[in-house]
């Protein structure tokens, strides 16, 4: 082991100037949303969040926002004290309570350990073979390899104290700190590493750098850095170190190496160690943990103030408290020996090492100095607000008050090739050659007020810069340019000359670039302050550095005149400590360092190797909402995956499509220049404005493919490739192949149901004619055979009539002629009505019956018989229906035998609401009637008339008339006992008024032509 020799020889050569500025830190504290103000360890994870663990849970930060997991997220113990970021998109999180997983779609998934309920858990590393290797206090180290947990093997569990860190290598080595010295475990053995010439050092963190050597920051022994080739160097407060206790330690990607302790922060870069407290700017000192992103953005975790992120060492401001005389630097000014003046507001002239300073006790007409110039005589002339003043050594040589401009504020100086110098004043133009001050010629010369800037270009020709525009001198006299030329309204208040040998201007309100023609206005950005251009200046690079009330801008000349942009911006988060500039405090000098004034302080900008700004940023959508509010997408989505946390498969129905998108771009370092853009395949192509909004929402869908893209670009200007995201929306039901199904054949159906039920109405219609006409035609026959009866009942009544006159019998004739008067009266009356009440009908069947009985008294007899409870007045039949049957009975079922025979017509209660009419006779029977072949044209005409008009009537719906018959009726040896005919009526059949007119129909009249 060996001390750092040339440490201990530089540090207190360097220590002093080291200390003499201040840096720029962001301070994160919960009042920005970490989870807690004490940062134990610090990680950063494959997607480039990083996370940050505390005393009250584990906290992801993405550049501007944190999302906390703690014990509501089923964290087992507040307290982080270890992450470890896997492959697979998840965060292990070491706490003093156990082992979890952290998941990309939130929850956290216990690991269980071996042994104890609540293991503390104090580091966590991934080996070379991509095993987690889980510091456990008391219980040595653990290896989880995928499948099973176990104790790493070799590890002395008998002697080695708790492990407090852990480091792998490449080669699949592995440093083990413990509370009681280091360990060297390989291929299952450890071994004892000696630190400061002891084994037990107490171990609190380690690194490797680039070169391989292993750094171990200890308690009480400072650090420890194991080269290659097996040498120790030891680092203490000896060295430079703040204090022997360190906490923590990193590498950067510039293989300096950072310590963290209680008192701050020392960095050791190559040789040199400089140190970082509250005197150069940390808002707190008391620092935890150390932490290099992927970017070489440096981090710190504080005990008890939050996180701060060092903005680096681009540029550094100095202040009183370091060593200049004011805060208000005006002007600089390098004298011969190299070192720098500085013209303050109200303190007047210092030099920046503070060794020397002039003021108003030292000859200064004023202490508010606006300019400043070293002239080819090596002396430095400043112009202030009482005049001029000329310095030699650091001393004050008064000038003539004839030369002086006392009473006059001097506000820019320049010297021509030939000795003369120009002074732009408020009250005007002026020159001092050879002893003799003069005010500037011409007509354009006597309107110069408030000349903020001269310039002399390389034609030769003199610019000023005043308070209503820019004037030019050339051999052809004054030209100016105000607003009415194309210049913005107010005040000119620099100029600068790029290498092309283009003037350029800084006004009130943009930037001016005169070129061949019309000067061109340029904006830097939208904001008023950033086009509120104080300073100009041209670095050796080429490249124009202005400025501004709102930061620092850095632009490429050529590309802002192609396109107006390319502009850099920096700003506290880059490490100025004020945004707003003084006007014409700038400054180059021999070593390319860019110095300005600002009004927090002198910064100074050293060129640096170029960062890679133009990096695309890391891009992921984060979350996904569903009506602006966060939702689970079990049953609507096949999956999550595991990486992002999305759903995936998303299928969402058409009333409900109302999605945010929530996604960031990862800037840890600059995340304000981060802007997006973002379009939705399947709902509009085209790419919308860029925004620095992270959301992005969409609404009233229609159903279909959509697939979300965003892409970011952060300050190097460039775009990234599309994230995207795709998922469908499902179809209504109106709109789904089976509805269209359903409809085509609904509509083929209905159509085809309109058209049958037409078809079907005029084939019913054309039936209810037929039948109609039919029971017109049956109705009109019935009327005639009511009219004209049966010739042969006529003819044989007439005959009877004669016979009983013949015989003097006029009693009998009376009687047989009244009856049959009445009946063919009756008959009369029937046939200009269709229907009849069967009273009516028995009445006439009863005149029948009497009549053919006087005639045939000794062939047969008749029984009319009508049962209690029939309503003979109400029922309702077509005339003439009976008398048929009750005919045939007689003529072809009694007459033909030769025996005395019997009609019986019963009229009875049928079933609910109708009248049973039964028509009996003994006779021979129908069947011996029909083989008979008895010929009776008129009787059977009158029954097929008869029943063809109840088959009509009933068709026709106008009444239920059911006639079963004629039937023959047989006795249970077989013999015929003879014929039958069973009439059913409708009980409550219609009116003679009220009813249905058996002419016309129901409805309508069938002979209409």
């Amino acid at each position: 082991m060996r001390r750092s020799a040339p440490l201990l020889t530089l540090f207190g050569a360097l220590w002093a100037p080291l200390c003499a500025q201040h840096y720029g830190f962001i301070h994160y504290s919960t009042r920005e949303g970490l989870a807690q103000s004490q940062v134990r360890t610090l990680a950063q994870d494959g997607q480039g969040f990083l996370w940050v663990g505390t005393l009250g849970g584990a906290s992801r930060f993405d550049g501007r926002s944190f999302v906390n997991h703690a014990l509501q997220q089923g964290l087992p113990d507040a307290q982080v004290n270890a992450l470890l970021p896997r492959p697979d998109g998840s965060v292990w999180c070491g706490t003093g309570g156990g082992l979890v997983r952290l998941r990309p779609g939130g929850g956290a998934i216990p690991i269980v350990l071996p042994g104890a309920d609540r293991p503390r858990i104090t580091a966590l590393a991934t080996d070379a073979r991509g095993r987690v290797l889980i510091g456990v206090e008391d219980r040595g180290v653990l290896v989880h390899d995928g499948m099973r947990v176990r104790a790493l093997e070799g590890f002395p569990t008998d002697t080695a104290g708790t492990v407090r860190s852990l480091l792998c290598l490449a080669d699949g080595t592995v440093y083990i700190g413990l509370r009681n010295g280091l360990l060297r475990w390989a291929d299952g053995r450890c071994d004892a590493v000696a630190l400061g010439g002891v084994t037990g050092a107490n171990v609190s963190s380690m690194a490797q750098g680039a070169d391989g050597t292993v750094w171990a920051a200890t308690y009480g022994q400072g650090a420890f850095a194991l080269r290659p080739d097996g040498t120790v160097d030891e680092i203490d407060e000896g060295d430079g170190l703040l204090q022997n206790n360190v906490r923590s330690v990193a590498v950067d990607h510039r293989g300096r190496v950072w310590l963290a302790s209680k008192f701050g922060v020392n960095v050791i870069d190559g040789p040199r160690i400089r140190a970082m407290t509250v005197n150069q700017g940390m808002p707190n000192d008391n620092i935890w943990s150390v932490f290099v992103d992927g970017h070489g953005d440096l981090w710190l975790g504080t005990d008890g103030a939050g996180l701060l992120r060092w903005t680096g060492d681009r540029f550094v401001t100095w202040t009183q408290r370091d060593g200049l005389c004011s805060d208000q630097v005006m002007c600089m000014v390098a004298d011969s020996a190299g070192d720098l003046w500085l013209g303050t507001y109200g303190n007047g002239i210092c030099r920046m090492d503070g060794m020397a300073q002039v003021s108003t006790l030292d000859g200064l007409p004023n202490n508010t100095v606006w300019t400043g110039l070293r002239r080819r005589d090596n002396s430095l002339w400043f112009g202030t607000s009482d005049g001029l003043c000329r310095l030699r050594n650091g001393l004050v040589v008064p000038l003539p008050d004839s030369l002086a401009l006392h009473d006059d504020r001097v506000l820019s100086l320049l010297e021509d090739p030939d000795g003369t110098l120009w002074c732009g004043t408020r009250e005007g133009l002026f020159t001092l050659r050879e002893g003799r001050l003069l005010r500037a010629a011409g007509p354009v010369a006597a309107g110069l007020r408030s000349i903020r800037a001269l310039l002399r270009d390389r034609d030769g020709r003199l610019w000023a810069a005043h308070e209503n525009g820019v004037a030019r001198l050339d051999r052809a006299g004054w030209r100016a340019w105000s607003t009415g030329d194309g210049l913005p309204a107010g005040a000119v208040f620099c100029l600068v000359e790029d290498l092309r040998g283009r003037v350029w201007a800084g006004t009130a309100d943009g930037l001016l670039c005169f070129t061949t023609g019309k000067p061109r206005v340029m904006r830097l950005a939208t904001d008023f302050g950033s086009n509120y251009i104080d300073l100009l200046r041209i670095t050796g690079d080429g490249r124009l550095w202005a400025g501004t009330n709102n930061g620092l801008f850095q632009a490429d000349p050529d590309s802002l005149l192609a396109n107006g942009g390319g502009a850099v911006h920096y700003s506290t988060g880059d490490g100025l400590l004020s945004l707003e500039c003084n006007l014409n405090a700038a400054h180059v000098d021999g070593r390319g360092r860019l110095f300005l004034g600002t009004s927090g302080g002198l910064v100074v900008h050293a060129p640096e190797p170029e960062r890679h700004d133009d990096d695309t940023l890391p891009l992921h959508i984060t979350g996904l909402r569903w009506f602006l509010r966060p939702s689970g997408w079990e049953g609507r989505s096949t999956g999550t995956d595991t990486v992002s946390g999305l759903p995936q498969g998303l299928l969402l129905p058409y009333e409900r499509n109302h999605l945010t998108f929530d996604f960031t771009g990862i800037s840890l370092s600059d995340p304000e220049h981060v802007v997006y853009r973002y379009r939705l395949l399947g709902h509009d192509n085209d790419w919308l404005p860029e925004t620095d909004g992270r959301s992005a929402s969409f609404s009233n869908l229609p159903h279909g493919h959509y697939v979300f893209q965003v892409m970011a670009m952060g300050r190097g200007g460039r775009w990234g490739l599309p994230v995207e995201y795709a998922f469908d929306v499902q179809p209504p039901f109106w709109a789904r192949w089976w509805f269209f199904a359903l409809t085509g054949a609904v509509v083929i159906g209905t159509v085809g149901g309109v058209a049958r039920y037409r078809s079907t109405q005029r084939q019913r219609s054309e039936r209810t004619r037929q039948l109609m006409l039919r029971s017109r035609m049956l109705q009109l026959e019935q009327q005639a055979l009511n009219a004209n009866m049966n010739r042969h009942f006529i003819f044989n009544a007439l005959n009877s009539i004669q016979y009983h006159i013949n015989k003097q019998d006029r009693a009998t004739a009376n009687r047989y002629l009244t009856s049959f008067a009445k009946l063919i009266r009756k008959n009369l009356d029937a046939s200009q009505s269709d229907t009849t009440s069967l009273a009516e009908e028995l009445e006439r069947l009863e005149l029948y019956l009497v009549l053919e009985h006087m005639r045939f008294k000794d062939r047969f007899r008749y029984v009319l018989t009508v049962e209690p409870g029939v309503d003979t007045l109400h029922v309702r039949l077509p005339a003439m229906m009976l008398q048929p049957y009750v005919e045939n009975s007689i003529w072809h079922g009694i007459l033909p035998t030769e025996r005395q025979g019997q009609v019986t017509i019963r009229v009875s209660p049928g079933g609910p609401g109708r009248v049973r009419v039964t028509i009996a006779d003994d006779g021979l029977g129908i069947e011996q009637s029909k083989a008979r072949k008895q010929t009776g044209d008129h009787i059977s005409r009158g029954i097929e008339i008869t029943k063809g008009r109840a088959d009509v009537l009933r068709n026709l719906q106008v009444t239920d008339i059911r006639i079963v018959g004629p039937e023959q009726v047989q006795g249970s040896d077989g013999r015929v006992l003879g014929t039958r005919v069973t009439i059913d009526l409708p009980g409550n059949g219609p009116s003679p008024r009220h009813g249905t007119d058996l002419r016309t129909g129901p409805g309508h009249p069938i002979f209409e032509t």
